[in-house]
């Protein structure tokens, strides 16, 4: 199923069947929890202590769908877990108390264009925590960027100029502050005169 075609003032392609999963919906949703509490128990903080929050993981499930309608809109409903652990610092530096395998859940709803047949990829791309000690408990307020895709294995039919090749890679970039959403996709290669 593929055809050589000549179009003037263009190279050569042939048009092929490919199979691949095509985005019918892609969103990205800052979401933020806030008074999460963990009781100190018998941890005794020193005066002037601080809080060390690490967020060890962060799923986003599907758990259920409505019946799309007739524009293929769909109230798609994700479960989310976090773990996180927090360390309680005296004030120079050391780990008083730490508090592991911490955990909240939540659901969120978004509308997706998730027709009959879709499937969907949700993804906590970036997450942060700051946490305050409050009176016998620790409080922490959490910042989740969430991306939410439906998609679908479809064949289409493209124009192929041949078979992609790689270039040379490119140094890691520092990571920024949180930002919802994050740099999804590396900046575009300026092409070397005489080369695709």
């Amino acid at each position: 199923m593929s055809e050589n075609i000549v179009a003037e003032g263009l190279p050569t392609f042939e048009t092929v069947c490919i199979e691949v999963p095509k985005v019918y919906d892609f969103c990205f949703e800052a979401d933020r929890r806030e008074n999460i509490c963990t009781p100190l128990g018998t941890c005794m903080p020193s005066e002037g202590a601080t809080v060390n929050c690490i967020i060890t993981s962060a799923t986003c499930t599907e758990v259920s769908r409505t019946t799309p309608d007739a524009t293929g809109r769909a109230n798609v409903t994700f479960a989310i877990v976090v773990t996180y652990t927090l360390e309680v610092l005296c004030p120079n530096g050391e780990v008083d108390c730490r508090f592991e395998d911490l955990m909240f859940t939540f659901t969120k709803t978004i509308v997706l264009c998730a027709p009959e047949g879709t499937f969907t990829n949700c993804e906590i791309v970036s997450s942060a925590c700051v946490c305050l000690i409050l009176g016998e408990q620790i409080c922490c307020n959490f910042d989740l960027c969430i991306i939410v895709q439906s998609l679908a294995i479809v064949k289409l039919l493209v124009p192929s100029f041949g078979f992609c090749t790689p270039a040379m890679c490119e140094q890691v970039s520092p990571e920024p502050p949180f930002v919802c959403p994050p740099t999804l996709f590396p900046p575009q290669c300026t092409p070397v005169t005489g080369s695709r």
